[in-house]
């Protein structure tokens, strides 16, 4: 199968449905990163395609992806106060006005989803017609925009996809999915592809029958039904061969992941689905997952719908782990300092735009940073300074993991410092913050420490200052046998007390 040609496909619905990528996690936990403007953004298809003046309803999403909250947002129709071609037979989201739709205040990260309709009339220009649907915030500056052309078509397939309610699953368990497709054009389709695209962790859909198969680039898999739909006509999975989706027993929770769904005509060769479907129906044994009737595509954007798999009931054990740097005075030494993942779950990615899962280091006094590791960050008075990873300043910093630890996997950071004494009066420390996906904070510090040869140090004993190494060995002796002579002596003195 060509995957890219597939992931292009793919691209329009995964923006319609807010998004970005597929499987979308949300959200992690830890350090906040820097804040940044909303970026507030509407998305619906450029281009409509009705056939005999049917109604076809269109989606339009609302979405701050910016770090800043969004406030008073509307949608407005061509702008306000004009009117669309009434020759597209636009029907407004329902609560909403004629030449406008309040959306409201967005967190970041949220987005908002509506559906209007429209059903050409014979007057419609053989060109089509198109209008714009744009979004403002409340100070009435736009945003974000679309055009959409509407046209009229004398014939051809329109597979829509119903809506999927949102799963929430516990580790280790699965789920049936209700798949639902409708043939909203007037010409029959012999054949019908339907796919998931999924999460690279977390989540996953067994490939249970052989007229399917895995897509390891969509983190899913597509499954061929050799069954005609004729207009009109709804299909859904068979009861006896059921669809689906599972969370690993590893799976980190509480957690949200988006996944697609998507439902083709079967000669949509471009994507290679069908032969890849067919070589595995003809390759392996098993049972077909079968259609069950419920009762080149127009509109491709409408062939696809999103849900959210929820997770919940797992969490991890992060285990600090210190060091110590060892040397004399004005040598170079480095220590690797991290974090190890006990399990029983995956930690989560470490995604720009949410909360980072971060350990904070501060270096021992005693101590002059030559070299950080690239993916740490200064910390001055509690501030990270993103984007600078591998900077110099002071002795404090936060460093995050560059991906997911599975259990019993580890991170480390390097550090290099020139050893300038051994007195260290204050110790270095690591901790790691993974939020509430780490209960277990008992274990969440590790110390960093400074171990100069013949010298105290924080790890190295008690200091001895102001007499010779060389006195010291024959010294040490004389203390212990006067420490002996001492204890013995108040024995006796404690022994003829009581017998008196």
């Amino acid at each position: 199968m060509r995957p890219h040609s597939l992931l292009g496909r793919l691209a329009l619905p995964v923006a319609m449905i807010g998004v970005t990528a597929l499987g979308t996690a949300g959200p992690a936990h830890a350090e906040p990163v820097p804040s940044a403007p909303q970026q507030v953004v509407i998305s619906a298809p450029d281009r409509v395609v009705t056939t005999d003046g049917r109604v076809k309803f269109v989606p339009v999403v609302v979405a701050n992806r910016g770090q800043a909250k969004a406030e008073g947002l509307v949608i407005e129709y061509n702008g306000a106060g004009s009117k669309v071609d009434p020759s597209i037979g636009f029907v407004p989201p329902v609560a909403c006005g004629a030449h406008s739709c309040a959306v409201g205040d967005l967190a970041p990260g949220a987005s908002r989803s509506f559906r209007f309709t429209v059903a050409p009339t014979e007057e419609l220009p053989a060109l089509g017609s198109s209008f714009v649907i744009s979004v403002r915030d409340g100070a009435g500056v736009s945003l974000s925009s679309v055009t959409i052309t509407v046209v009229r078509a004398e014939q051809g397939v329109d597979l829509e996809v119903a809506g999927i309610d949102d799963i929430k699953l516990a580790p280790g368990r699965s789920a049936p999915v209700p798949v639902a497709v409708r043939n909203n054009g007037n010409k029959a389709v012999d054949s019908v592809i339907i796919g998931f695209g999924g999460y690279p962790y977390d989540v996953n859909f067994p490939v249970k029958y052989r007229n399917c198969a895995r897509v390891p680039e969509i983190y899913g898999m597509v499954c061929l039904f050799e069954q005609a739909i004729a207009p009109g006509q709804v299909f859904t999975v068979d009861p006896s061969t059921p669809l689906t989706v599972e969370a690993t027993i590893d799976a980190l929770s509480p957690i949200s992941h988006d996944l697609a769904m998507f439902a083709l005509h079967g000669d949509a060769l471009d994507l290679g689905a069908a032969a890849v479907a067919k070589k595995a129906a003809r390759s392996r044994s098993g049972d077909l997952m079968k259609l069950a009737p419920a009762e080149g595509d127009l509109n491709e954007w409408d062939d696809y719908t999103a849900f959210t798999v929820a997770i919940s009931g797992n969490t991890t054990d992060l285990v600090a782990l210190g060091g110590t740097f060892t040397g004399e005075v004005g040598d170079t030494s480095t220590v690797k300092v991290g974090f190890r993942n006990d399990g029983p779950t995956v930690t989560r990615d470490p995604q720009p735009g949410d909360f980072y899962l971060t350990a904070k280091v501060h270096t021992p006094s005693g101590t002059k940073l030559i070299d950080v590791d690239d993916n740490c960050v200064v910390n001055a008075d509690g501030e990270p300074s993103w984007g600078q990873g591998g900077q110099i300043s002071g002795h404090d910093y936060v460093c995050v993991p560059p991906r997911r630890l599975g259990r019993g996997e580890e991170v480390r950071f390097s550090f290099t410092v020139q050893i300038e004494n051994g007195l260290n009066e204050e110790e270095g420390v690591l901790t790691v913050n993974g939020g509430q996906d780490d209960p277990k904070t008992g274990n969440n510090t590790a110390k960093i420490l400074v171990k100069v040869p013949g010298e105290g140090g924080s790890g190295g004993g008690l200091p001895v200052t102001g007499a010779p190494a060389g006195l010291l060995a024959g010294g040490g002796a004389l203390l212990l046998i006067g420490g002996v002579t001492a204890f013995v002596l108040a024995r006796r003195r404690r022994i003829v007390t009581v017998a008196e």
